[in-house]
């Protein structure tokens, strides 16, 4: 732990209680951005207001990115890496309950067992990674390492390409390079460690797309 610290030094945490409500209201955001997922799902578009068929919110919301983008700051902007993990956590636990109740109350009917399955593996997986990627806002190699990961992955989730860049395109429009510039703005430590950790990115994700990988559900 040392060694970690030197990296990123965890910040003083008020009491216990401070600590439950945090990760109490972090849970209720994910509640809440669920059950607006869940309700946008059943509207048809012409029905949706305005400014959320402008911004194509539901189908924003209906992508993997924007997820784990929340996930990141949650996690990135915590007090410490435990209470990362925690907090990274506690809104998947947030986003997974009210979507699969709302399914239940507004759609009459419980989410499928295999997506439901998927979902539940990525809010266990948000413990360990959200542990992970706190230390990206930290200093040295580790959170180069960290951020550099956390880049590649929207990077791939923004562009489309192929292993000879005979093809490149935009995989989820303009949303998904939005997303990978506020991660980058969320990990951003010092203009070089940031430059760093972008030019370490750029080959990691052409080697995760070369090698056929797919990570759709890895923060």
């Amino acid at each position: 732990m040392k060694f970690l610290n030197k990296c990123r030094e965890p910040e003083k945490i008020g009491t216990t209680g401070h600590k439950v409500l945090m990760s109490c209201m972090i849970f209720l955001l994910g509640g809440v951005l669920g059950a607006l997922s869940k309700w946008l799902d059943t509207l048809p578009v012409n029905e949706l207001p305005r400014f959320m068929r402008s911004w194509d919110l539901a189908n924003v919301l209906g992508q993997v990115p924007i997820w784990a983008l929340i996930a990141l700051a949650v996690a990135v902007f915590s007090k410490s890496a435990l209470r990362g993990a925690i907090n990274a956590m506690c809104f998947f636990a947030g986003v997974v309950v009210s979507y699969s109740l709302c399914s239940l109350w507004i759609a009459g009917f419980m989410l499928d067992r295999s997506y439901l399955t998927v979902w539940i593996v990525l809010t266990l997986a948000a413990f360990p990674l959200g542990f992970i990627v706190w230390y990206a806002r930290g200093k040295g190699a580790p959170a180069v390492i960290v951020s550099a990961l956390i880049i590649a992955y929207f990077i791939l989730q923004a562009f489309s390409f192929d292993a000879g860049l005979s093809y490149f395109g935009l995989a989820c429009g303009a949303w998904g390079v939005v997303f990978l510039v506020l991660a980058v703005l969320i990990v951003f430590v010092d203009p070089m460690q940031t430059l760093i950790a972008l030019g370490a990115a750029l080959p990691l994700a052409y080697l995760i797309r070369l090698s056929g990988l797919s990570i759709p559900y890895v923060l």
